[in-house]
């Protein structure tokens, strides 16, 4: 959960298309509330809190980590990048600093999280675990690493807890555009086919960011298919006796990064839960959500499986004084 103030509303028109809305990344954006997205990595008072909720996801489900043999480097790559921005971006609290004397010896401290771990990049030896396992107890985001082989990207690794409809597991080994085969839109030519062929021109360190939202009758973040029996019957027959405190915003803050090393993608997805009460506080937030609800054509209604949601969140956003 979050307030207002940096919370980034999806949504900056009356009405709503897919498309790629891709961004440069770390460029401050100002909204009617406040302002979001000077940084890659989440800093919000909440980190721990969500890197604690995935450790438990995946301690408890470990399918839901998937790291290909092949793709050892990439991962090791994508740990150093995030280190390195915590330690750029939350200086409070992370340092991340060379190990005299040693041949590719670091050191990561990070007060918020209670880590001091020294380590050789590279030797996963001096790591407890899996590098990109390892990194993904220390952000709010959840991890996925692309391969780029043949001209097409591959999901070859990935810490996935707070999936939106989708399994990490079922998903990896896949291509970039498969999972996005019923996307509204996205034949031949699509907006996904152009999105790859754009992060395969994209040079090393080159970061890029987009939003995608939904709605949901509670404040789950995992709504990954490894759990769907759990929140499924919900989303299938909603109970809203209290619109305003059980219907909320989902926005996904997703990055695409060129990683500097090997030219894998790092996808990081970042995800924010603001309940429709909250959003409501904002008179522009308020009549632009009711807006695109009442407005969303039909396809997109039913990919988005807002078609139980959607008439019940607009009405409730129309008669807020």
């Amino acid at each position: 959960m979050t307030g207002v103030g940096d919370y980034p509303f999806p949504l900056p028109h009356p009405t709503y298309r897919i498309s790629a809305n891709v961004e440069p990344a770390g460029v401050e954006r100002r909204t009617e509330a406040g302002s979001w997205g000077a940084r890659i990595l989440h800093d919000g008072p909440d980190r721990v809190a969500v890197a604690d909720e995935r450790a438990t996801v995946l301690d408890r489900e470990p399918a839901r980590f998937v790291a290909a043999p092949h793709a050892r480097a990439s991962c090791w790559d994508a740990c150093l990048y995030l280190l390195g921005r915590l330690a750029a971006e939350q200086p409070a609290t992370c340092t991340l600093t060379r190990t005299p004397g040693t041949d590719g010896g670091w050191r990561f401290r990070d007060t918020a999280t209670g880590t001091d771990r020294e380590f050789v990049f590279g030797d996963d030896a001096t790591l407890p675990e899996h590098p990109l396992r390892w990194v993904s107890r220390l952000v709010a985001e959840d991890l996925a690493v692309l391969g780029a082989r043949d001209d097409a990207l591959w999901l070859d690794s990935g810490a996935v807890a707070f999936a939106s409809v989708w399994s990490l597991g079922f998903d990896a080994g896949m291509s970039f555009r498969e999972p996005h085969g019923p996307v509204p839109g996205n034949g031949p030519g699509g907006v996904f086919e152009r999105a790859e062929r754009f992060l395969l021109r994209l040079l090393p360190g080159e970061a890029y960011r987009r939003l995608n939202w939904g709605l949901q009758p509670d404040a789950r973040r995992d709504l990954s298919l490894d759990a769907a029996p759990l929140w499924q019957p919900t989303r299938d027959r909603p109970e809203l006796t209290d619109p305003g405190r059980q219907i909320h915003l989902r926005t996904e803050v997703q990055h695409l990064v060129r990683l500097p090393l090997t030219g894998a993608v790092l996808f990081l997805i970042g995800t924010r839960l603001l309940p429709l009460d909250t959003v409501a506080r904002v008179p522009a937030w308020r009549h632009r959500l009711a807006s695109v609800l009442e407005t969303l054509p039909p396809e997109v209604m039913e990919y988005k499986e807002l078609g139980l949601l959607a008439p019940t969140a607009a009405g409730w956003l129309r008669a807020q004084p």
